[in-house]
C-alpha cells in the first residue's frame, strides 16, 4: 500500500495554491476584463483566443502525458510548464498591444493547462486509494486558499484598496494584477520544484502518447471500462464549468452590476472562495465516506442548480449572499471528486497518458464553450442582458450531458471499504 507522504503532500498542494491564484487572477478575472473593457474588443474575441490555445492543448496533452509516463518523471515537465505561463503573465504587465497580450495569454494558457497533466498524475504516488479524496480535497482546499490570497492581491493592485480600506497603491486596473500575481505563482511552486521526486508514474516504455493510441487502448483493454464515458461526461459538464468561470466577471458586471474598481466584484470573488475552500474539503471527505463517483454527482446537480439560478436572478444581494456561497462549495469539489474518481479508473502505468485525455477532453470543451458564448451574445447584440442570460442558459445544456454520462460510469469506489484514518493509512 502506498503510505502517506505528508512533506511530498505539502509540496504538491502548494501547487494547487499556485495555479488557482493564477487562474483566478489572470484566466478568470482581470485578462477578460483587460481585453473587452479596457481595450474594447468583443467577447468573442477573447473567446477565440483562448479556444485556439486550447486547440494546441488538445495536440500536446495525451503527447506530453504518456512521455512523461514513459520517463517515470513529472517535475521537469511542471517546471517548463509553470516558467511558461508565469512569464507570459510578467510580458502582459508590460505590453499595451492588445493582439499581444492576447497572444501572450495563448501561450501561457497553454502552459497552465499542460501543468495539470503531470500535477494531477502525482496523485496515486503521494496517497492510497482510501484517502485520495482528502488528500485531493486537501490539495484544493490549499488551493482555494490561494485564489483568495489571489482575490486581496487583485483588490490591492486593481483598485488601490482592500474592501474599501487604502493599502497605499494607486490603482493600476486590471494590468497592474498581473506581474504581482505571477510572482505569487512562482513563489508557491518553489517547494514542488525542491522536493525529491515521488515515484509518481511507472516507467511504461510501452506507452504511446496520441488520441489513437489512447482510444484503441479504451476499446481493448476491460481494465478501461467506464473511462471513455467519463472523459466524454468530463468533455460536457467542464464544457460548462469553464465557460462559466471564464466569462463570470464579465457577466456579473454587465449583468448583476457588479463593479471591479468600487470592490462589489472582489467582494464576490472572496465569499466564493472561502467558500470553495470549505467545500473542497467536505467534498473530499464525502469522496471517502461514499464514493468519488458519488460526491461527483452531488457537485454537478448544485452546480446545475446554482447556475440556473444565476440566469433568473440578477439582485446583487442574492447573488453576492446565497448563490456566491452556493457556487463556491460546488467548485470547490469539482477537481476533488473527478481526480480520485479517473485515478481509481485506470492503471498506474497509464496515469500520464489517460490524465492528458482527461485534459484533452477538458479542452476541446474550452475551444467549444468559449465560442458558444460568444456567438451567443454577437447574436442577441443589441437585446442588453438577455445575450448574456441566454450565453449563460447556453451552457445548462451542456452541464445535463456530462450528467448523463457520468451517471453511466461503473463505481470502482464500491469495491472497496468505507473511510479509513488518514493515520492508519500512514501506518
Amino acid at each position: 500500500m502506498t503510505k502517506l507522504r505528508w512533506p511530498a503532500i505539502h509540496a504538491w498542494a502548494l501547487y494547487d495554491f499556485a495555479t488557482t491564484a493564477f487562474s483566478m487572477n489572470v484566466i478568470s478575472t482581470y485578462f477578460a476584463l483587460w481585453v473587452t473593457k479596457e481595450h474594447g474588443a468583443s467577447d468573442l474575441t477573447y473567446g477565440l483566443a483562448k479556444s485556439l490555445s486550447m486547440a494546441l492543448v488538445v495536440i500536446l496533452a495525451p503527447v506530453i502525458g504518456a512521455m512523461s509516463d514513459r520517463l517515470g518523471t513529472r517535475k521537469p515537465f511542471i517546471l517548463v510548464s509553470t516558467l511558461s505561463f508565469v512569464a507570459a503573465a510578467i510580458a502582459i504587465g508590460f505590453t499595451g498591444n492588445v493582439w499581444v497580450g492576447l497572444a501572450l495569454y495563448g501561450f501561457g494558457n497553454i502552459g497552465y493547462q499542460l501543468s495539470s497533466v503531470f500535477y494531477n498524475a502525482m496523485l496515486p504516488a503521494l496517497s492510497p486509494p482510501e484517502t485520495m479524496g482528502r488528500v485531493s480535497g486537501y490539495g484544493r482546499a490549499l488551493g482555494y486558499t490561494g485564489s483568495l490570497i489571489a482575490v486581496f492581491l487583485g483588490m490591492a493592485f486593481a483598485t488601490g484598496s482592500i474592501l474599501g480600506h487604502p493599502v497605499g497603491l494607486p490603482a493600476g486596473g486590471s494590468q497592474a494584477v498581473f506581474i504581482p500575481t505571477a510572482l505569487l505563482v512562482f513563489a508557491a511552486t518553489i517547494p514542488l520544484l525542491m522536493m525529491r521526486d515521488p515515484e509518481s508514474a511507472v516507467p511504461a516504455a510501452h506507452a504511446k502518447g496520441s488520441l489513437k493510441e489512447g482510444l484503441l487502448q479504451l476499446r481493448s483493454d476491460p481494465r478501461l471500462k467506464g473511462v471513455g464515458a467519463f472523459l466524454i461526461g468530463s468533455f460536457f459538464f467542464f464544457d460548462t464549468i469553464n465557460t462559466i468561470r471564464d466569462f463570470m466577471s464579465i457577466y456579473l458586471v454587465k449583468v448583476v452590476g457588479l463593479s471591479e474598481t468600487g470592490g462589489s466584484l472582489q467582494a464576490f470573488l472572496a465569499s466564493l472562495v472561502i467558500c470553495s475552500l470549505f467545500g473542497a474539503l467536505g467534498w473530499g471527505w464525502l469522496a471517502d465516506r461514499t464514493t468519488p463517483k458519488t460526491a461527483l454527482m452531488g457537485v454537478l446537480a448544485m452546480l446545475a442548480v446554482c447556475f440556473l439560478a444565476l440566469v433568473f436572478v440578477t439582485d446583487k444581494l442574492i447573488v453576492m449572499r446565497v448563490l456566491g456561497p452556493l457556487l463556491g462549495v460546488a467548485f470547490g469539489g469539482v477537481l476533488v471528486t473527478t481526480r480520485p474518481l479517473l485515478t481509481q479508473l485506470i492503471p498506474a502505468d497509464r496515469q500520464g497518458l489517460f490524465f492528458g485525455l482527461f485534459v484533452l477532453a477538458n479542452d476541446v470543451a474550452a475551444i467549444a464553450g468559449p465560442i458558444t458564448w460568444g456567438v451567443v451574445v454577437k447574436l442577441l447584440q443589441g437585446t442588453g442582458n438577455l445575450a448574456y442570460q441566454a450565453a449563460l442558459a447556453s451552457q445548462l445544456v451542456f452541464l445535463c450531458i456530462g450528467i448523463a454520462f457520468v451517471a453511466s460510469v461503473p463505481d470502482p469506489g464500491k469495491r472497496r471499504g468505507g473511510l479509513m484514518p488518514l493515520e492508519d493509512a500512514a501506518s
